[in-house]
């Protein structure tokens, strides 16, 4: 029996490929699931043998997300868009299928996944993918912020540091600061991590805008940071030691 997740963000299209897949007696489709990170931790509770992967999710690309991954399954990428074929392929992919696409061209993917899983270990072939994709691995560059009816686009070089106030998540330039979507683990994920460090719960700081660090009562620390109002940021313990085996002081 070959257990699977799907994971896509139109509900339609997740339906329509549950249905086809639920005709196909040796495939289990084990759940239904729309985010990058929800995938993530669904694949790892539930160790799957493949996984039915869009590219465009609701938090991030399908390719982003496996690197996430423990378990490593095999992968049918599903996507409407065609300009990501050849990078699929040059990846080891299992297939590609490209909306809309028929029952028959499913079960003609299917059968390549039975081969694969019966020829070749699909986590070893995973671990070949990711050697081959991390290289060219694209960290956050841009985030966008939406204030009113305009959408700004922030370098992340021009960001001292992300922090979340009141539930919402802020990043903080020099002289102001810019709501944003994501999510602290979202940025921490997909951020440089030999630029930005989280230093806290609440806060991911850019370590190219470090002042000072100093230690704090209890044993913590806390740090001052290159912006206009050199705001200084708490540390958590766990943090601190890290950190401090990172810049090594």
């Amino acid at each position: 029996m070959i257990r699977a997740i799907i994971v896509e963000d139109e509900q339609p299209a997740a339906r329509r490929l549950a249905d086809f897949l639920e005709k196909i007696p040796d495939v289990q489709v084990l759940e239904i699931v729309d985010s990058g990170q929800a995938a993530a931790g669904l694949i790892e509770r539930l160790q799957p043998e493949a996984v039915f992967l869009d590219i465009h999710l609701s938090d991030m690309s399908g390719i982003d997300m496996l690197p996430l991954l423990e378990h490593r399954p095999a992968v049918i990428f599903t996507t409407a868009y065609d300009e990501y074929a050849v990078q699929a392929f040059r990846l080891n992919a299992v297939d590609y299928l490209l909306k809309p696409y028929s029952e028959e061209r499913l079960a003609e993917a299917v059968e390549r996944l039975r081969e694969r899983l019966k020829s070749e270990n699909p986590a070893d072939q995973i671990k070949e993918l990711l050697k081959t994709w991390q290289p060219q691995q694209s960290y956050l560059r841009r985030i966008p912020s939406k204030v009113g009816d305009k959408i700004y686009i922030l370098s992340d070089d021009e960001v001292v540091y992300f922090a979340v106030e009141n539930k919402l998540v802020f990043a903080h330039l020099v002289n102001k600061k810019y709501i944003i979507n994501y999510t602290l683990e979202e940025l921490q994920a997909r951020l440089d991590p030999e630029k930005f460090f989280r230093i806290h719960r609440s806060t991911i700081v850019n370590l190219n805008y470090v002042q000072a660090i100093e230690s704090w009562f209890g044993g913590g620390y806390k740090m001052t940071v290159r912006d206009q109002k050199r705001s200084e940021l708490v540390i958590s313990r766990a943090a601190g030691r890290e950190l401090r085996q990172k810049l090594g002081w």
